[in-house]
Order: C-alpha cells, then structure tokens, then sequence
C-alpha cells in the first residue's frame, strides 16, 4: 500500500514539474530557453568542448540523466558539440550528482525577463572536499559562459543531509554574497519545496509526510528533510537575511519577508505553501492557480486585509505586478504566448487600477531618480515594519541555536548604513529596473527658513524662483523634491554616487549666478572618479571596527574669500605664504570645509564645518577614523576657490598629511602636538590615542617651545584606559560598541567600550566566552533599552588571544579564510 501511495505522489509531482517546465521555456526567448535546457547537459558530463571544462577529475554525472530531444535541439542551436554515448557513462559509484534542480522564481508569476536562475546541485555523499572544490570552480566558469549570454544562472552544493543533519554542515555553508549561511535553514528548504523544477535526476520527495517513520523510503526519489513543523527560532534571522538581499532587490525581498510575518501570524498552526501546493496537485489542479508565487501573493493579501492594512496591500500588488514582468500597457507578440497573462489582467481588473498607474508600472526601466526614490522609500518602510513585527514575534522566542551570532553581526552591520536615519549618510538609490539615472540638468534652492538646500531634476526656467515654506514642502512630499541636505555639497556627493550627476550635467541655483553654477559643476567633475572608484567591502571590514578608505576635504564651496584677492598666486609659493592667516589683515583664505568620507563598512558620509576653526574641527572629526587606515588611505582636497586653488590644495594636503603621521606616532603613554595659525590666532593641535583636540596657545609663548612638542598624557592619572591592554586602543572607534574579552581561569575579563568610548572594566565568574556572546547579542536584539542607536547597530566582539608572545585583537567567531570574503 505504501508503494502504491508513493508510486501515485511521485506521478504528481512528476506531472506538476512538466508542467512547470514548459511554462519557464514559454516565458523565455528562444536563445534562453536552449540555455535553460543545456544547465543538465553541462553537469552530466565533461567534454573538452563543452563550456567550464577544468581537467578529466571533476566530478559529473547525474542519476538517471539521458539526452532529450530538447537538449539535442539546444546544442545544434547555440553551435555545442553534442557527446556521444560513451561520454554519459557511468557506473553508480561515478555519479557525482543526486540531480540537479531550479528553484526560486523560475516557471512562476515571479519570473521577470530579467530574472536569474537559482540552480541545486544535490551531489553524492561520498564526494571530496578536494572534489566538490572543482565543481564549485567549473560552476563559476559556467556562470561566466551564461552570462556571455545576458542569462544570469548561479549553481549551489547541497549535500542530502544538509537540511537533516544541519549542524554538520554550518562551517562548510559560510556567509556571502548568494548564501545565507545559517541565518536561514528550514524556511530554505520550504522554500526549495515549493517552487523547484527538476532538470535532471531523481525525484524530490516533498509531499506531506514522505519523511514519516515507518514509510518505506524508495531509492528512486530524493529525501532532503520534513518542513511541515517549521521552528519559531528561525524566522528572526530569516527576516535578517531577507533586509540584506533587500539591499539589490527589495520589491522581491518586500514579498519574502511579509510571507514570514504571515506565517509568524499563523504560528504554531502555519499552513505552508508547499502544502497549498500539493493540495491542488491531489485535486487534478494544474491551473495557473497552481503557482507559489502567487499563492504567496495570495496569502500576504489575506494577512494584510485582515489586519486592515491596505497602505502596505497596495505597495505588495506594484512589487507583485513588477516582479512578474509581465506588462499590459505593452503587449508584444511574446506576450501573447505568456501563460500569466490572462491571470494577471484580472487581478489588476480586481484591483481597480488606473490606465495611467499601470502606463506608470510599465515604464519602470525608465524610471527617474525621483521616482525610484519615492518607491525606495516605501520599500524601506514596510521592510523595517515587517522586521519590527518580526521581531516581536522572535522576542516570545529563542534565537534559533544553529545561528551563529557573528552572521547575525555582519549581517545587521551591513543593514545599519542602509536604514539609518542619519542625515549626513549618503545613501545609494536601488535603481531596481531603470536603466539609468543620469540627468541633464539638476537645479538647487536654498531656503534661509529651514537652512537646507533642496535638489530638483528640472531645469531653473520650469521652477518658481522663490516658494513659502508650505509650499516648498508641498514640493518635497510630492516628489518635485529629489533630495534635500543642509549642505550642498551633500547634494552633489549624492547626485554623483547616484548617477544622477555626470560631467554633462548642467547645474543651477536659485538666485544664484553663472559662477555658482560652474563652481558645482566643477566640484561633481572633482567627485566622479573618487566616488566612483570604491575598494570591496569584506568580511574582515565588517567585524572589525570602522576605518576611513577615503576623505576628501572640499573647500570654499559657500561663500569664497579669494574672489576678493587682486594679488597673483605665485606670490604663494614664492614666499611661502599662509593661505590661513594672509596679508596684514591676517585672513583665513577658507571659509567652510566639508567632508565627504567613506568608511571600511561602505558607508558615505558628509558633514560641514563653517567659521575660523572650520579646518581644525573637520580634521579633528576625521583624525581617529584614520588611526586604524592603511597606506592605502586616499585623502583629496577639492578646493572650489575662485583663486588660489593649487596654493590651498598644495597646503592643506601637506597639513593633513602631517596630522596623518602625527596620529599614527601616538602611543597611549603620550601627547604629540602641533601648531597651526589661523587668522591671528595660533593653535596647538594636541593628537593622543582618542583623537586630536586643539586650543589657542598664548601668543606671548615662543613659537619654537611649543612645536612639535610630545607631552605625557596629562589624563593619564584618571585614564580608566591606563589599566587595559594599550592594544584596545588601536581598535576603538566612535558610534559602535564594542567588547573585548579575555579567558582566564575561571574568569571572563570583560572590557566595554561605548559608542562615545568610554570604558567600563567587568569580570565574570565560570562563563565562557562563547555563552556570553550568545547571550548579550540576544539581549541586544530584542531589549529596547539596549537599542539606543540604529535598530541594526549590533556590538562588536573581539577576544584577546597570544600569538607568538604579542597580545593579538581577533575577531570573535570567524576564521582568517571567512574573513577575507566578499560581503
């Protein structure tokens, strides 16, 4: 009876996956759709003239594979040359693979034109690491062949016990790019259940209770694991996971994370998809209903109705209606032959849509900044509502114990520069499917009100030369507004790292001349190559703490005191004068500073310091940041003057410099200073272990008693950092919180270092370093109190070990191959 039974779920599963197989190729364009059907052929055997060939060890071969006339079809088309028999050979112990599987979007209402395949490689248990090396090498060549095709295809190992014997495999599944490392495990695997496609080999075993004891197990199908009880303790790094890949594509991760909170709401009695799936296949349902893309639709929508919540309904229904792809104002003869589209004209019909809304929707590659910023905003916003929802839901539960706390860190630290509320972040517009944002004029206005500058994607002659308040915010909440800043060159940096501005661009103030316009244009010219030219950020960059990659100071952007000069610039050099503190007047050449500067975790930022001491306070901001840089540290100055450009470059680029080498001298035990005239005051610039403060010296002090002077730290007495281990020191950094620990016996040396670097000295009694960590990162993420800054400033944990004889800062919980990766 059992077989029987077995017999029938594999018949349906067989049918439904047939089914989907010919709804990818209806959808695809034709050179695609030979792609899709080659991914097997290039898996089942290794032929030296067949793409992603390395040497004749690579494993290859899939259970049961055959040629097909469609693959047979493929390689005549894209000009392959076709193996012959004794090339798909092989006896069982051969085989490298279980079989090989899409899954994702692929042959569902989610399948865009322009959407990737996700393809798993279930290989044979008794594989190498040596020999799963060389698949993972020959799968990226493939990747590089597809995309020689615009065909986006990425390949995934899976071992059949992965998902059953989950802790086995955690270290060998590392955080990345297109992992999820252990963040997500079981909803992974439901996921892969609902919506996989087998290209080749055996037949999944999905259906409600293939994994029961008792049932007899068929060796013909593959059991990957039992999802039907999914855990409460994944779904809060889960919903991490998704805000992350929400980073490239939020409209797709807006739909994963509200099927989550769906399924929170439903908890412990959550009806999977997978299940709703299965259902229809029993009730000869092979419909376009049949689809989990949208019965995932279907189930958020019945959430959101029943919470009365039709502002993030309507939102869910763009990304829905975008994510397909499919586009009613432009039906095109391949349109006519896409199987979504009878569907999706009725909901849209049920909807009550627009003709101009859905015009709007399909013009989306051409969508301008302003646009995609309003729709970014809202994606934003109900991720963040999700995730709190989420993690309400997490608070009543245990973080899941197969997540490592360290992938929680990185993965809320790469999501804090995102979803900051700081003005002075500049953050990257998703330009999600527009294809460029580049503009040909950009206009600002300056409101003395509200002492902002606010960007417009218009040209000056089609905007009101002067506005009230209400109705310049008027103009913001309705979009004519792309961007505001209290600094204009804020506006630029982010016109620039955005794409918005280009060295085309023309730009214009309001009530501003001809000068102020080439002066901004001069600067987005100065900006493009450093904004544009960015280092990779790691692993490593992560779980440490911040350093500064690149500062670039931009001066006399405002108001410019040498437009008032008559002299001539070789003056300057000739007699080495002082562009701070010039002429009988004494007169400081500089009248604003502004800093544009990215850190080692990706993050853009710009601040503005005005008056006498705008310079001293600028250097004394970005001074500790660049303790930790390395001599890779790139630092610009722009300087807009209307004069005196190459005098102020030339001076303020040997000052920083010499603040540079000045703070990487400091050692904890001493003060270096140094002095700088500005004006007709003199100042000393004082440089220790935190940072540089500065203050008028007396100007009946010789100048030659205070150069250069080194001091003892004159704290030193009171420094709760005298009594810790001076390496601390080289790690601190503002705005993060940070533990180093320290075993001994029986105890745990705790050092805590705030977020304004304060220190706090604990020790603790028989706990172990690994449970402390767990312990506070879980206190941290679901007490409100501790969660005094960003929602994803998680603190960083370090552990203090000897290596050598020389005491070493190591990050906690990732090995030096982890850390040098991508992220």
């Amino acid at each position: 009876m059992a077989t029987l039974s077995t017999g029938y779920q594999q018949g349906l599963a067989q049918h439904l996956n047939s089914i989907r197989l010919a709804r990818v190729l209806s959808v695809l364009p034709r050179t695609q759709q030979h792609l899709f059907n080659v991914i097997p052929l290039m898996l089942s055997c290794h032929h030296q003239d067949l793409p992603g060939v390395i040497n004749s060890k690579t494993p290859c071969g899939i259970d049961g594979f055959s040629l097909s006339d469609n693959i047979t079809k493929a390689c005549a088309e894209l000009s392959l040359t076709l193996p012959q028999d004794d090339d798909l050979q092989y006896i069982d112990t051969d085989v490298a693979f279980e079989g090989v599987y899409a899954m994702g979007s692929t042959a569902s209402f989610g399948q865009h034109s322009k959407s990737d395949v996700d393809v798993w490689l279930v290989y044979k248990p008794h594989l190498t690491q040596t020999e799963l090396n060389l698949i993972s090498h020959k799968n990226t060549l493939l990747t590089q062949w597809f995309a020689e095709f615009d065909f986006e295809v990425n390949f995934y190992l899976v071992h059949p016990q992965q998902f059953i014997q989950s802790n086995t495999f955690d270290s060998n599944q590392s955080l990345g790019l297109e992992h999820s490392g252990t963040s997500q495990h079981w909803l992974l695997l439901e996921e892969f259940y609902r919506s996989h496609i087998c290209l080749a080999g055996k037949t999944v075993a999905w259906w409600p209770n293939a994994h029961c004891d008792g049932i007899t197990r068929d060796p013909q199908l593959l059991y990957l694991g039992d999802v039907e009880s999914l855990p409460a303790a994944e779904y809060f790094g889960a919903s991490l996971w998704q805000l992350y890949k929400g980073l490239n594509k939020p409209h797709k991760a807006l739909l994963k994370v509200l099927l989550l909170e769906t399924y929170a709401s439903e908890y412990p009695q959550t009806r999977l998809i997978t299940q709703q799936i299965w259902q229809l296949c029993e009730q000869s349902n092979f419909s376009s209903d049949n689809d989990a893309y949208l019965m995932l639709y279907q189930r958020i929508e019945a959430y959101l109705l029943g919470q009365s919540d039709t502002g993030r309904l309507e939102i869910v229904r763009r990304c829905f209606y975008l994510k397909s792809g499919v586009m009613l104002s432009q039906k095109s003869v391949k349109s006519g032959t896409d199987w979504r589209l009878a569907k999706i004209s009725h909901l849209v019909q049920e909807w009550g849509w627009s003709t101009d809304l859905i015009t709007t929707l399909d013009n989306s590659p051409h969508w301008h900044a302003g646009q995609l910023k309003w729709f970014n905003q809202q994606l934003s916003e109900l991720l963040l509502v999700s995730y709190k929802n989420l993690l309400q839901f997490a608070s009543k539960q245990a973080l899941s114990d197969r997540m490592r706390v360290e992938e929680l860190g990185l993965l809320a630290r790469k999501l804090h520069g995102y979803f900051s509320d700081d003005d002075h972040i500049l953050q990257p517009l998703n330009r999600l499917w527009s294809l460029t944002t580049t503009e040909n004029e950009l206009t600002v206005r300056y409101c003395e009100s509200t002492a902002r500058f606010y960007l417009y994607r218009q040209p000056q002659s089609e905007i009101a030369t002067s506005v009230t308040p209400n109705e310049l915010l008027k103009e913001v909440n309705d979009g004519h507004v792309i961007h505001q800043a209290d600094n204009v060159c804020s506006l630029v940096a982010w016109s620039v790292m955005n794409g918005l501005a280009t060295a085309d661009t023309t730009w214009s103030q309001i009530g501003r001349g001809h000068r102020r316009a080439s002066k901004l244009a001069y600067l987005t010219r100065k900006l493009i190559p450093v904004l544009h030219n960015v280092p990779m950020v790691s692993k490593r960059h992560l779980c440490e703490p911040w350093y500064y990659q690149k500062v670039v100071l931009v001066v006399n952007v405002d108001h410019d005191p040498t437009g008032q000069w008559q002299g001539q610039e070789l003056m300057f050099d000739y007699l080495d004068l002082n562009i701070l503190s010039f002429g009988r007047d004494k007169t400081n050449m500089l009248s604003s500073v502004a800093v544009v500067c990215l850190n080692s975790w990706g993050e853009w930022q710009s601040h503005r310091f005005n008056g006498d001491t705008a310079l001293l306070e600028a250097i004394s901001f970005v001074i500790l940041g660049l303790k930790r840089s390395d001599d890779k540290v790139d630092l610009s100055i722009i300087s807009c003057s209307e004069k005196l450009k190459q005098p102020i470059f030339n001076q303020l680029k040997s000052l920083l410099l010499r603040c540079y080498g000045l703070m990487k001298k400091v050692s904890q035990t001493n003060t270096l200073m140094h002095q700088v005239t500005i004006g007709e005051c003199r100042y000393g610039m004082y440089f220790n272990s935190l940072g540089m403060m500065y203050r008028k010296i007396d100007a009946a002090v010789k100048r030659d008693l205070v150069e250069n002077l080194v001091l003892a730290r004159p704290e030193l007495v009171d420094d709760p950092y005298a009594s810790v281990p001076s390496i601390i020191l080289q790690f601190v950094a503002l705005g993060s919180k940070q533990y180093f620990l320290r075993e001994r016996a029986n105890t745990l040396d705790v050092f805590i270092v705030d977020e304004h670097n304060r220190l706090t000295q604990l020790e603790y009694q028989n706990t172990n370093m690994k449970n402390f960590v767990e312990k506070e990162s879980h206190s941290y993420v679901f007490d409100g109190q501790k969660q005094r800054l960003s929602v994803f400033n998680m603190p960083q944990f370090f552990f203090l070990s000897r290596i050598e004889g020389e005491l070493t800062v190591i990050p906690f919980g990732l090995s030096n191959d982890e850390m040098g990766a991508a992220f």
